[in-house]
């Protein structure tokens, strides 16, 4: 595989407000649009791989719900829907910045959004960021993302094979469930991290304890890195729910609202799992704590067994010429019984006061 090209922030500067240029990692080199027309009683897809910038977008038919979604990065394709739907160049700028901060503008016919889609990956608490943008016009939702992910497909075949209420709500409510399917994907992030904390904690107790801290700190960031992607998602939906948007019918607030609940509900788990890591740092410092003064315990009491010992030898080891006790046929023997005894009682010692 060839090396994703990744265009810097920096590479803008010096560049007209509103220069529409992608900003980030290209996941895929072939974009792609697909286009769903929907009503209660009725259902047609198009698909788009080729000639990107000459389709022409003609949703004049009131009763029905358009749904365009961009696959991939086309630049001359972003420029004919702009000039086609007359969408501000600098909203199409944000489309194409996959550092874009979350966040949510309301501007002269259209709205516009912008989230984070976060993969988990298997088996690690590492997860990979996937922008979506969403524009919302009177019967259009428009939504961009960088990468061919099926997060969307569920959505997709509940229009395409229901007649429920996504059907017969109206566009407002298409642009609440792609926004409410990006963030319920959250959870199965939060799922894998609360997996992977509960793995982390058990390390403690194994012979492989000492990869904890380096665990912990990569964690961190995950967590710090998923907080700063959902944190301003909040904002957003704050804007968008005190905004008193035409776009949006009273019927189908209530959704939205629904979906902010959700965002808060993630904000908080976040933040216990930051505290819960903290907790198992903790843990892990106490258990390393407790074994070090373990061990200098140990490491005392045979030091402590040995100076009197070492006491002993060193005086029968000064070479004098006039000690009796050198000529005494048993004085080694009995210097061993002595030495023998002291370490016995010694022992006997600690372990009554329970420190062996």
């Amino acid at each position: 595989m060839g090396k994703k090209k990744n265009s810097r922030i920096s590479q803008k500067t010096g560049m007209a407000p509103g220069t529409l240029m992608h900003i980030g990692q290209k996941e895929i080199s072939d974009a792609s649009i697909q286009i769903l027309q929907y009503n209660f009683e009725k259902t047609r897809t198009t698909e788009y791989k080729i000639n990107l910038d000459q389709i022409k977008y003609k949703f004049e038919e009131e009763d029905y719900v358009y749904w365009v979604h961009f696959t991939g990065i086309d630049i001359p394709a972003y420029e004919n829907l702009g000039s086609q739907l007359k969408i501000h160049n600098l909203s199409l700028e944000d489309a194409l910045n996959s550092h874009l901060r979350p966040k949510f503008e309301d501007l002269d016919h259209y709205s516009f959004l912008s989230l984070q889609l976060l993969i988990p990956q298997k088996d690690s608490y590492k997860f990979m960021a996937v922008p979506v943008n969403l524009i919302l016009g009177a019967n259009y939702v428009i939504s961009f993302m960088d990468s061919r992910n099926p997060i969307l497909s569920s959505l997709i075949n509940r229009i395409e094979n229901s007649t429920r209420r996504i059907r017969t709500k109206g566009v407002d409510y298409l642009f609440f469930a792609i926004a409410d399917t990006i963030v319920d994907s959250y959870f199965h992030l939060l799922e894998n991290w609360n997996d992977q904390l509960d793995e982390l904690e058990d390390l403690i107790e194994t012979e492989n304890s000492e990869l904890v801290p380096r665990n912990i700190q990569d964690f961190k960031k995950q967590l710090m890195k998923a907080r700063r992607s959902i944190l301003p998602l909040k904002e957003a939906y704050d804007l968008l729910r005190q905004n008193d948007l035409d776009l949006l019918q009273e019927e189908n607030i209530k959704y939205f609202h629904d979906t902010q609940d959700h965002i808060l509900f993630v904000i908080d788990q976040l933040d216990y799992l930051l505290a819960y890591l903290s907790d198992i740092l903790n843990t892990y410092q106490s258990v390393q704590n407790n074994e070090m003064n373990k061990t200098m315990k140990l490491l005392t009491l045979i030091s402590t067994i040995f100076i009197p010992l070492t006491f002993i030898a060193g005086i029968y080891g000064m070479n004098f010429k006039y000690m009796p006790e050198l000529e005494w046929q048993f004085g080694y023997f009995i210097v061993l019984i002595i030495m023998w005894l002291i370490v016995f009682v010694m022992v006997w010692y600690f372990r009554r006061k329970k420190w062996l």
